[in-house]
């Protein structure tokens, strides 16, 4: 017979592609996931895989089984889900993966939301990139993951997504460094001012997004030059704040708490604004308490107050909208 655990495990592998990933994912040893694997195919008498090395192609019977595995898989989760509500004392754990500039500044207010119609639920929160957000929930680890929507590839998306809330890219500067009248970023600054204005901060990703910012950099600051990468938006702020150089950042990344923000200056840019989406399992979308706390997330996400932010400088205004263009996954 297959077994519920044997079921999870090829649904995790074949989102994974490889055993290896597979392994991370779900905390278990590469042995213990090939001996499942193998029982698995005893038990329907075919092969689910085929092995090219370390990587893991469904064959047909695979490709069947995939898409009655997630049926049952969520039919599952969501009988466990709402028997939850019938366990006195028991309202269940949320777990939400998201990036901190996030998870510092829209949870707060979910979570309050959510307290009033569900006192007793709790929120286990994974600061995460994207990437591992996603695998955290193929895994099954995690019931919501907050991402931006162009972090994620639409193709490797089979959740249910919810909008948010979307915030604009902005330049942070230095506090008290105008760049109001600044037509040509060269020769309209004194030398200080020309130096901190090209001495860039940028974010080492190794995502198309970041290949796409660094062709923003080039276009809108041909002098300048990159003097640190960092792997946070927290990290380059601070240095902003220090006065060490500048960085193109989303404007919610700049607040602190629902009050305090970093001490910069903030001009707006000629970029799509990030779209926040929340992906989630489609078997928790009507399922409390998920659905309350999903509802939670969209209000806080409508009550977001984002810092002020100045006007585009004259040298920004001239750039092509459409090189400087970042599209979201559906693109």
């Amino acid at each position: 017979m297959i077994t519920l655990h044997q079921l999870k495990i090829f649904w995790a592998v074949a989102h994974s592609e490889s055993l290896t990933r597979a392994s991370k994912l779900l905390g278990l040893a590469q042995p213990s996931l090939s001996q499942q694997i193998s029982k698995l195919e005893a038990s329907i008498g075919a092969q689910l895989f085929d092995r090219n090395r370390n990587q893991l192609d469904l064959t047909d019977a695979g490709k069947f089984l995939l898409r009655k595995s997630e049926l049952i898989l969520a039919g599952v989760d969501e009988a466990m889900a709402g028997l939850q509500e019938f366990s006195e004392g028991a309202r269940g754990v949320i777990s939400v993966g998201a990036l901190n500039s996030i998870a510092r500044v829209l949870l707060p207010q979910a979570v309050r939301l959510m307290a009033k119609v569900y006192p007793g639920v709790e929120l286990d929160v994974h600061e995460v990139s994207p990437g591992e957000a996603l695998e955290l929930l193929y895994g099954r680890r995690l019931t919501v993951a907050i991402v931006a929507a162009d972090s994620v590839a639409s193709s490797a998306v089979s959740f249910h997504k919810l909008d948010v809330f979307s915030d604009p890219y902005v330049l942070a500067v230095p506090k008290g460094m105008d760049l109001s009248k600044v037509e040509d970023s060269w020769a309209d600054l004194d030398d200080s001012s020309r130096t901190m204005l090209n001495s860039c901060i940028q974010f080492n990703f190794g995502t198309p997004h970041q290949r796409r910012m660094e062709e923003w950099y080039h276009k809108a600051l041909p002098h300048h030059r990159v003097i640190s990468q960092s792997r946070t938006y927290e990290v380059a702020l601070s240095l902003v704040q220090e006065g060490i150089g500048v960085a193109v950042v989303p404007a919610l990344t700049v607040r602190i708490g629902k009050s305090n923000t970093f001490d910069v200056d903030l001009y707006r840019v000629n970029l799509p604004k990030r779209r926040i989406v929340g992906l989630v399992p489609s078997q928790y979308v009507r399922v409390e308490p998920y659905a309350t706390f999903l509802a939670a997330l969209e209000q806080a996400g409508r009550d977001i107050e984002l810092p002020p932010i100045k006007d585009i400088p004259p040298f920004l205004k001239a750039i092509d909208p459409v090189v400087a263009t970042i599209p979201d996954a559906a693109s």
